[in-house]
């Protein structure tokens, strides 16, 4: 029998339990926040779904499958799911932590992202923990039992694993680490040239996909054996020169089509690449036909 969603709220606790599956991929099953009391023991020997705390004040001692690890204020730990384990508050310096319980399809994919697994269960928060409370605070506030709390819901949930998956991987774009491999971010940034290349610029692309422009110009060397700059110079061109033979637009017109507001820098570097101005190539190329 489905259990009925409740919240309660008390001093030191606030919670919202069993509430109902929204989707397969990723769904929230209990949300809350608690100030332990000094001994607070808590043991699920087997635990149905996955459990993430973010440890706001104070200490304890989580074990899990004979593992013990000693947990303080910043850090963020997961109870895994389907390994038993129990944990505790220190009996000096009890922990305050918030908590999200999910599971789904996608649950232990997108903490692996985080960098959080059963193997590794506890990480140090790149944030203050406390960054996370509005989003908790959103879903205990959505309690009442409508369709669009239900949404909600597991959206702040997404927001969670979103920020933290986030947060917890910046410093690798420092060392250009980053989720996809090089090939797939080359793939990405010529789509972007392919759709923008009339108004962008080398840092345009870089935004787009998400690394920063060392990066950028270092996998476009590796892959093409040019610079980004070059390329996009490139491509433009290549489209100028598409116009030029395949429409009777202007020479000014055809400019700033593919992003060039001076008609005469476009000639310029049209010539360097081509060997012909612009309009000895339209009448070589019509010559052709």
């Amino acid at each position: 029998m489905m259990k009925e969603t409740t919240y309660r709220s008390v001093a030191g606790f606030r919670c919202l339990r069993n509430i109902q599956k929204q989707t397969n991929d990723l769904f929230l099953v209990h949300c809350g926040r608690q100030k332990c009391p000094p001994n607070y023991t808590y043991n699920h020997k087997v635990p149905n779904e996955y459990h993430l705390h973010f440890v706001l004040e104070g200490k304890g001692r989580l074990e899990i499958d004979g593992m013990l690890y000693y947990i303080q204020k910043e850090d963020i730990f997961l109870i895994p799911k389907d390994i038993p384990m129990q944990y505790f508050a220190d009996s000096e310096d009890p922990w305050e932590y918030i908590w999200v319980t999910f599971d789904g399809a996608f649950a232990e994919t997108y903490l692996g992202y985080a960098g959080i697994t059963a193997d590794h269960p506890v990480i140090t928060s790149a944030i203050p923990a406390k960054a996370y409370i509005p989003l908790v605070e959103k879903i205990l506030d959505t309690n009442e039992l409508t369709f669009a709390n239900e949404i909600k819901r597991v959206g702040y949930l997404f927001e969670i694993l979103s920020m933290l998956i986030e947060v917890q991987n910046a410093g690798k774009r420092e060392k250009n680490q980053y989720d996809y491999s090089s090939d797939t971010y080359v793939e990405y940034a010529l789509y972007y040239i392919n759709n923008n290349y009339d108004h962008i610029m080398v840092h345009d692309i870089a935004n787009y996909i998400g690394i920063n422009r060392s990066y950028l110009a270092s996998i476009f060397k590796k892959k093409l054996g040019i610079s980004p700059q070059e390329y996009l110079v490139s491509f433009r061109l290549k489209k100028s020169a598409e116009m030029l033979t395949n429409t009777t637009m202007s020479i000014q017109e055809i400019a700033e089509k593919v992003g060039y507001e001076n008609p005469l820098t476009f000639s310029k570097m049209f010539k360097q690449s081509y060997g012909v101005s612009p309009k000895h190539y339209r009448t070589r190329e019509a010559g052709k036909v």
